[in-house]
């Protein structure tokens, strides 16, 4: 990684804060598919309006998002192309790291049986 200056380092920091929330990244799931509305978001998630309102409006002001209002609605998509990219590393550094505990475990439970033997 490139060596960065801590004034990088903290708005890289202040990205992933806004990444931090489950409830984010859920809403952001969705939106991935392609534009929402703010009421599709609510059925598709189950989370009160509020809610939804509340984490979009985050996501909007840090750029992952861009709202429209067309005809009464307000409508979300993707602003950020590199999220998808980003949430698939991510996912798949965690299957390796799954894949590696579940190896150790794996091992542990042989060399158990073994002493026992």
């Amino acid at each position: 990684m490139d060596q960065l200056s801590p004034e990088a380092l903290e708005a890289i920091a202040d990205q992933f804060k806004v990444l931090s929330s489950p409830t984010r990244l859920a809403l952001l799931q969705h939106i991935c598919e392609g534009e929402r509305t703010v009421s599709e978001l609510i059925i598709l998630t189950g989370f009160k309006q509020a809610n939804v309102s509340r984490h979009l409006s985050l996501l909007d002001r840090a750029g992952f998002v861009r709202r429209r209002v067309d005809a009464g609605h307000v409508y979300y998509e993707l602003q950020d192309p590199s999220l998808p990219t980003l949430c698939s590393i991510i996912r798949e550094s965690l299957v390796a790291k799954q894949g590696r505990i579940n190896a150790t475990l794996d091992l542990t439970d042989v060399a158990g049986g073994l002493a026992e033997a």
